[in-house]
């Protein structure tokens, strides 16, 4: 004999989220300042891939262009803040850091250590910046709705 039983309401339904105005101005605060890292790290990059390329001997332009055009596929993104464009750009800057760790660790030079550290930076500047900017989005959508009552 099965026991055949009513399907229970699902007691593991997670209210809505609801952020307060204090909350609303930390993510805020956090958010500019995320997205100010990731834009200075960003141009840092760039910059640094640029100056490498055109000081040194060994520095070339179609090396250059394959560094700096996955970089700058994502200006327009940037400059409409969208949280999916920090989201690929982590995405991206994994390559840098997977393709520079076996550099810095056979060399060393200055500018190993400095597009490490730029990289690392971006990466984790790029990831709060996303999600800060999720929150806040979310915020801005919700904050004139009342709170829903179940």
């Amino acid at each position: 004999m099965t026991d055949i039983r009513e399907p229970q309401a699902s007691s593991s339904e997670k209210p809505p989220l609801v952020i307060s105005l204090e909350q609303a101005q930390v993510i805020y605060r956090k958010l500019q300042i995320g997205r100010w890292i990731a834009w200075l790290s960003y141009a840092g990059l760039l910059v640094l891939f640029t100056l490498l390329n055109l000081l040194r001997d060994t520095g070339s332009v179609k090396f250059w262009l394959v560094q700096v055009i996955p970089l700058l596929i994502f200006i327009p993104g940037l400059i409409r803040n969208t949280h999916r464009t920090y989201s690929w750009l982590c995405f991206v800057v994994l390559i840098y850091f997977v393709a520079i760790i076996p550099i810095l660790m056979g060399r060393g030079w200055w500018s190993d250590w400095f597009i490490t550290l730029l990289t690392t930076s971006l990466f984790l500047s790029a990831m709060m910046t996303s999600r800060w900017l999720q929150y806040w989005n979310y915020y801005l959508a919700t904050k004139d709705k009342p709170p829903v009552n179940t």
